[in-house]
């Protein structure tokens, strides 16, 4: 098992995300449409952090029993409504497309958010690799 941890801070780190993540796949039977499924979500996510919480954020990268997993939290204002979000009703005063979210449940096997005033945003998702080269 593997695991990478850093801090959200600008866009550099968002880059470190991807650039470690990209590396740890070559040693996982990873496909090469989950590859970037997997950087295509960490990126969502991340700009996710600089972008709408406007605080710094936490990204880990794991591999683990069930895949790779991947974990963005923040220290945000939260989400005002997850369903919303996820159904692809999209909040008139954001900035983005709206897809980022729901585009990562997609993407990805496993998916699970949790957000609050108080706590920020948290997401969980996890893309299925069967073994290591």
């Amino acid at each position: 098992m593997s695991k990478h941890q850093l801090q959200i801070i600008s866009e550099n780190d968002i880059l470190l995300a991807l650039s470690y993540t990209n590396q740890l796949m070559g040693t996982l039977l990873v496909s090469e449409i989950d590859k970037q499924k997997v950087l295509v979500s960490i990126s969502e996510l991340t700009r996710n952090v600089l972008m709408h919480a406007q605080s710094e954020g936490e990204f880990i990268c794991e591999v683990n029993e069930r895949g790779l997993t991947i974990l963005v939290k923040d220290n945000g204002k939260g989400i005002p409504s997850i369903d919303n979000v996820m159904n692809g009703i999209k909040d008139p005063s954001s900035q983005g497309l709206g897809l980022g979210l729901r585009g990562v449940k997609r993407l990805m096997d496993e998916f699970y958010i949790k957000s609050s005033p108080k706590g920020g945003t948290i997401v969980i998702a996890t893309k299925w690799i069967n073994q290591q080269r």
